[in-house]
């Protein structure tokens, strides 16, 4: 994978992240809030595998 579509992938899981978090602050039926934050855990996840490190560095976010 180049270094550019590394990048961006990366941005958009950033992006997916932030949208994430803010959805899990709204009203949600137990069923979207389990599908909101196992899509939540699946982009971090892949955020720190394709980084190979923590995401990010120093900061820590919680599915729930």
């Amino acid at each position: 994978m180049t270094s550019d579509v590394k990048t961006v992938e990366q941005f958009v899981r950033r992006a997916n992240v932030a949208k994430y978090q803010r959805i899990l602050g709204t009203y949600l039926t137990d069923e979207e809030r389990r599908f909101v934050e196992r899509r939540l855990k699946e982009e971090i996840d892949d955020l720190q595998e394709s980084s190979g490190s923590n995401f990010p560095p120093g900061k820590q976010f919680y599915a729930a």
